[in-house]
């Protein structure tokens, strides 16, 4: 077996485990952090090997972000174990001031990864790719930051931006991980009316 062929079946595997991820994601299991640190090591090889190289480093914040979730997740479980709300899904309030931040980082990261990536990059490199690059980093970075704040509206983000990724992932020939993103347009969905079904709004912090 050569190079190409096992790197297109290890991305076929890394893209059954994170879609495995994001159904335990909808499911609201803590299972779903530990997936999403597996994930996230597997695909920093797939996408060092495609190139990508911001999305590559963006699975070492997936795993601290993954850290992060669990930790924060497993708390909120924990506070309201033996009440009415026990085992159903807690959502925060959208909170603009972190909001605001969180986008404003996000701009500035976007355009200083796209900056470094287009210095580094070979003259071999198509002139689109670090834009690609860096856009898919930046949104996942702010969706997972979303998600793990337990805001709602992270599923919209996810909505718009895996159409883009997959349409992006296509067009870079990673044929299993624009599947991958493509499914995850319908999980996304799925993900938003199960919280807005099952959720519990927190009360707001004064």
């Amino acid at each position: 077996m050569d190079w190409a062929t096992f790197f297109t079946y290890f991305e076929w595997a890394a893209a059954a485990i994170a879609l495995t991820y994001v159904i335990f994601q909808v499911l609201q299991k803590p299972l779903m952090w530990y997936l999403a640190i597996v994930a996230a090591v597997a695909y920093l090889t797939v996408y060092v090997h495609n190139g990508l190289y911001a999305m590559a480093a963006v699975q070492g914040y997936l795993i601290g972000a993954g850290i992060y979730g669990l930790i924060d997740w497993t708390r909120s479980k924990h506070s309201i174990k033996g009440t009415e709300n026990e085992g159903k899904i807690m959502i925060r309030p959208y909170e603009w001031k972190v909001g605001l931040v969180s986008i404003a980082i996000a701009i500035g990261v976007f355009f200083l990864l796209h900056f470094v990536l287009a210095k580094v990059a070979g003259g071999d490199t198509p002139a689109w790719k670090p834009w690609v690059d860096a856009l898919l980093a930046t949104n996942t970075m702010l969706a997972t930051f979303y998600t793990g704040r337990r805001y709602i509206i992270s599923w919209v983000m996810w909505f718009v931006f895996d159409i883009i990724a997959a349409i992006l992932y296509f067009k870079l020939g990673m044929i299993p991980t624009g599947i991958l993103f493509s499914i995850y347009v319908i999980t996304a969905v799925i993900g938003y009316v199960n919280w807005n079904k099952n959720g519990v709004w927190e009360e707001r912090k004064k």
